[in-house]
């Protein structure tokens, strides 16, 4: 917690001393009055940004919800969020759901997990994704039940050229939560750079029940058709 120092002021000047200085000259005419001047504008205090990882009601991708405070509660709104975002017809409100989607994944995951995927992205982000892999390990270990962590850890793997290895990890994610687009968009690019193109379009078709908005995932899916079924069903 940060702590507030109390600040200490300073003795007032003696009141003979505020006397003088209001008081004329002898043979000096005594100073005009001041007018009053009005009281400084108070200006209101900018607003302050969301903290990561919160919602409001008011917040679009909440769709009216309160952001949950219990884990049942989260599943709920999931539950629901879900639901919106299969149904929605527009794009930007699409994208606003899945993103508030995307802000739940991560409370059933802890601190310390969430801590170890962050740090893990960084060094992704840098292109260090040989560091990022051991924090993910660690992740996978700690909470074997959060599918956050098998859908990081999958995302590194395929950045390290390990195919196989992050497919199993994203199909592990899934099993946990079968609405999570992220993993199944990221199994559908997989299997489609793999030449498994029958088994991509399967994971493009699930992926379009749960977010049919997402980015590029109907063109992809369309392309991928035609190959298909160019090579016969």
């Amino acid at each position: 917690m940060i702590g507030f120092a109390v600040a200490v002021g300073t003795v007032p000047a003696a009141a003979d001393d505020e006397l003088l200085k209001t008081q004329p000259f002898p043979g000096q005419p005594a100073p005009a009055p001041t007018p009053p001047q009005a009281p400084p504008k108070r200006e209101a205090p900018p607003p302050t940004a969301p903290q990561p990882g919160t919602a409001q009601r008011g917040d679009p991708g909440m769709m009216g919800m309160p952001w949950p405070k219990s884990p049942e509660e989260a599943s709920k709104t999931l539950s629901n969020l879900y639901a919106f975002l299969a149904t929605t017809g527009d794009h930007r409100q699409a994208g606003e759901i899945g993103a508030a989607i995307e802000r739940l994944w991560r409370l059933s995951g802890g601190d310390t997990v969430n801590l170890l995927i962050d740090r893990a992205e960084l060094f992704s982000s840098k292109n260090e994704n040989d560091k990022a892999l051991p924090l993910l390990d660690a992740a996978v270990d700690l909470a074997p039940d959060y599918a956050e962590a098998w859908s990081h850890r999958a995302y590194i793997e395929y950045r390290l050229n390990n195919y196989p290895a992050a497919l199993g990890d994203l199909r592990r994610a899934l099993a946990l939560d079968p609405n999570h687009f992220r993993a199944l968009d990221g199994m559908a690019k997989i299997l489609t750079q793999m030449g498994e193109k029958k088994a991509a379009l399967e994971a493009y078709d699930q992926l379009l029940k749960i977010h049919p908005n997402i980015e590029g995932g109907e063109t992809a899916r369309d392309e991928l058709k035609k190959e298909v079924e160019g090579q016969g069903i």
